[in-house]
């Protein structure tokens, strides 16, 4: 007697992105295609009614866009689109296409997503500058990680891709998927083991612990950290400040690593309970810029002077004025994922991955400053 067959596994089914989204994705192909003349986006009610949308959503869509470094508006010059997505322009027929995957990370909030936009902006002019330059264009598809299998098949169904860069995200079965197609990946902004794959990412250890020992060149003796509650997702920022604290060879406290979100509301409540360390450190090391900024703001509020009472400095992120911080080179990590895809994609058969750690530096700023007092 026959067994009875095995109903074929379901498909699992795609979640349609949101009209912002569809918006959003239509204007960065397009830009990516060369269709706008002299540079420059039409106005938002003629892209409205191209699109069949309203104008609060090619507006927001604008600003998405903005962020990620496609756009720049002008006061009366309008909305035009950044250099290094112009270089699209001259780049080779659709024979030569790379995937260019990309996310946020994972937030609830609308500070955070603005955060890591940045980098990821930068990171995404950086690729396009650079397959622009080898005469190859970028595929690129942008949508939520829960939405990435949608996105994945929209690479997939592009011909002939000859690679995929998974930019801050990449889960272990998506990306095994692709090389399942006989595709080369590198992960960029982010990690796997997976000993095929290669790796492009800041090296957030090594940064951490730069800004440590710049506060402590400062005279600094007792630094607090500021760490993201997301902490999965970069352990290696943590791991950096206490690495720094031991070769500064400055006391550790658990009390001083204070987790939170990255909110206004989560940066009130980090003051308050950095306002009650005793003894109170003199310096305060955030996870992002973002955070940094927020806590400026707060404890200025409190009547806590920013560098005088307390420095602070941030770890990576958007630019704020004044604000000392280290940042990495994230352009040129765009640049170094599309340069080590082609090396893969030009390999016949099983080539060894590569693996770049980019390197932070410190900038300077009017936040950090000297102790007013020697806290020992």
């Amino acid at each position: 007697m026959a067994k009875p067959r095995r109903p074929a596994p379901l498909g699992r089914l795609a979640r349609p992105q949101s009209l912002l989204q569809r918006t959003e994705q239509v204007l960065r192909d397009a830009i990516a295609r060369g269709d706008f003349g002299g540079n420059r986006l039409p106005a938002a009610a003629e892209l409205a009614e191209q699109l069949g949308v309203s104008r609060e959503t090619v507006r927001l869509a604008q600003e998405n866009l903005q962020r990620e470094g496609l756009l720049v508006k002008y006061r009366r010059k309008g909305t035009l689109i950044q250099p290094p997505a112009l270089t699209l322009r001259k780049s080779a027929p659709r024979s030569t296409l790379l995937g260019f995957l990309q996310t946020d990370y994972p937030s609830r909030n609308r500070r955070s997503d603005d955060a890591t936009r940045v980098t990821s902006g930068l990171m995404l002019q950086g690729a396009l500058t650079e397959a622009g330059r080898v005469g190859h264009q970028l595929v690129v598809r942008h949508a939520p990680s829960d939405e990435m299998d949608a996105a994945i098949d929209g690479i997939l169904r592009e011909a002939p891709v000859r690679g995929v860069i998974f930019c801050s995200f990449g889960e272990d079965k998506m990306v095994r998927r692709v090389l399942g197609a006989g595709l080369p990946v590198v992960m960029l902004d982010h990690e796997l083991n997976l000993p095929s794959v290669s790796t492009v990412r800041e090296d957030s250890r090594q940064g951490a612990a730069l800004a440590v020992g710049h506060l402590a060149r400062l005279g600094h003796r007792r630094i607090a950290y500021a760490h993201w509650s997301w902490a999965d997702i970069n352990p290696w920022r943590l791991a950096g400040y206490r690495q720094g604290l031991g070769e500064a060879h400055l006391p550790r406290r658990r009390a001083w690593e204070l987790l939170t979100e990255i909110t206004p509301e989560a940066a009130d409540a980090l003051v308050d309970r950095f306002l009650k360390l005793q003894p109170r450190p003199s310096a305060l090391l955030c996870f992002n810029t973002t955070l940094a900024g927020l806590a400026m703001e707060r404890l200025r509020r409190h009547g806590v002077r920013v560098p005088e009472d307390v420095s602070v400095v941030g770890i990576g992120g958007e630019e704020i004025s004044g604000l000392s911080c280290v940042q990495a080179d994230w352009f040129d990590m765009g640049r170094e994922a599309v340069r080590s895809l082609l090396r893969a994609a030009g390999t016949k058969g099983d080539a060894a991955p590569e693996h770049r750690l980019f390197p932070y530096h410190v900038r300077s700023g009017r936040s950090a400053a000297p102790p007013k007092r020697d806290p020992t």
